[in-house]
């Protein structure tokens, strides 16, 4: 495969739960060693909670093995000195360091920035904490739901007469590590022209404001608290999701302007609707969405997801079955390469996303996540001089865990 552009790059990684995790997956799949610092003292909950096989244990978790591929483990026990000391023996061989606790966990350990860029002067330390390091929220924690709801995502999110409800995703987890990797590659970047490393810090809280769309700049502008919409919008009738033939299975679709319009009442049948002269552009639409909606709705019902979505694409409509996650991963074509499945070790068969990435039109490599301080032994000997015997030493310390 061709080199990945990361490759010879070091993270020493203090990350656990989600956001921070993927963050440095992404940085690991381009080609980074990213040595993944745990402790059993305070085991990375992402290990314990989550999707698990019928027979589980502390490996088989299914969203650590996502956020953790291609990653090493150690063990190491932050709640002692000499603990402290290996971890900043590490970071001085390091070309970043990440962590997603509250602001101020690293400079309690004594690892705040001032201390790692006296160790290592061009290191590069990103931070990924809920709600940043000022203000009066700076010491809060919180798990997505809560993050999604205070970035006024929920209060959007669903139908105008009912209360706000979730997006069904802790979407903050799923999107803040792309602006946590980029933020960190553009340092990398400095740091090749200037020498000069870097203290990033990326709130998450803020990461997700960022996910809304013009709300924002119709409140400042206009003084307009957009209300809930549903699956309806104000620049496309009809606008949504729509019964289709079996239990549970549903079309999405749009008809923004006129031509889209009458193709897709050609398409399902719905000629009355086309002759109308009321309905011939979006206002008149707009003012009989409650018409056009149960009519659509009363023609997708008979026929199948996959049939009428096609069906409606060929005719120019903007158009697509609702898949659930069977569908996505069982018969959508779209998931082949995408999915990998490995045997784990742990005795579960597993299934592996990749990222939506190509490198010079391949899939990035992917490797299981590592068991927990997998590789603790490995990486005191490689990068620290320390023996075997050493290790046993420390273990029986309570250093190494």
């Amino acid at each position: 495969m061709t080199a990945q552009p990361l490759a010879g790059l070091r993270v020493i990684d203090f990350c656990w739960m989600i956001a921070g995790p993927l963050t440095t997956r992404l940085l690991a799949d381009l080609g980074a060693e990213v040595i993944k610092v745990e402790s059993l003292a305070r085991v990375d909950r992402i290990r314990e909670v989550g999707v698990q096989p019928p027979t589980p244990n502390a490996e088989t978790n299914g969203v650590f093995n996502d956020c953790n591929v291609n990653k090493k483990s150690i063990t190491l026990n932050l709640g002692t000195a000499k603990g402290i000391e290996i971890a900043k023996a590490l970071i001085a061989r390091a070309d970043i360091v990440t962590s997603n606790f509250t602001p101020d966990r690293m400079d309690r350990w004594g690892l705040g920035y001032d201390v790692l860029r006296a160790l290592n002067p061009g290191i590069i330390v990103a931070s990924l904490p809920v709600m940043g390091s000022v203000g009066p929220r700076a010491g809060w924690r919180a798990v997505g739901n809560g993050v999604i709801a205070l970035a006024g995502l929920n209060g959007l999110t669903g139908f105008p007469e009912r209360e706000p409800v979730g997006l069904g995703t802790l979407h903050s987890d799923f999107t803040t590590p792309y602006v946590g990797a980029l933020a960190i590659l553009a340092a990398i970047r400095q740091r090749t022209l200037t020498g000069e490393g870097q203290f990033i810090e990326i709130a998450q809280y803020e990461a997700s404001v960022h996910l809304l769309d013009t709300e924002v700049l119709d409140y400042t502008i206009n003084g307009v608290v957009t209300p809930r919409r549903g699956n309806r919008s104000p620049h496309a009738v009809p606008h949504g999701v729509f019964p289709c033939a079996g239990t549970d299975m549903w079309v999405a679709l749009a008809a923004r302007g006129d031509e889209e319009w009458h193709a897709l009442c050609g398409v399902l049948g719905l000629t009355e609707l086309a002759a109308r002269a009321d309905l011939a552009t979006l206002a008149g639409r707009q003012a009989a969405v409650d018409a056009i909606e149960a009519a659509v709705s009363a023609a997708t019902a008979v026929r199948d997801r996959w049939e009428v979505a096609a069906a409606l694409q060929a005719a120019g409509v903007p158009a697509a079955p609702v898949e659930d996650v069977g569908d996505l991963v069982g018969s959508d074509p779209m998931a082949d390469g995408f999915f990998e499945q490995i045997q784990h070790p742990a005795g579960v068969p597993m299934l592996l996303q990749h990222e939506p990435i190509t490198w010079n039109g391949e899939r990035l490599p992917i490797a299981r996540a590592p068991f927990m301080g997998e590789h603790t032994a490995e990486i005191m000997e490689s990068l620290l001089g320390i023996g075997i015997e050493e290790v046993a030493v420390l273990v029986a310390e309570g250093v190494l865990e």
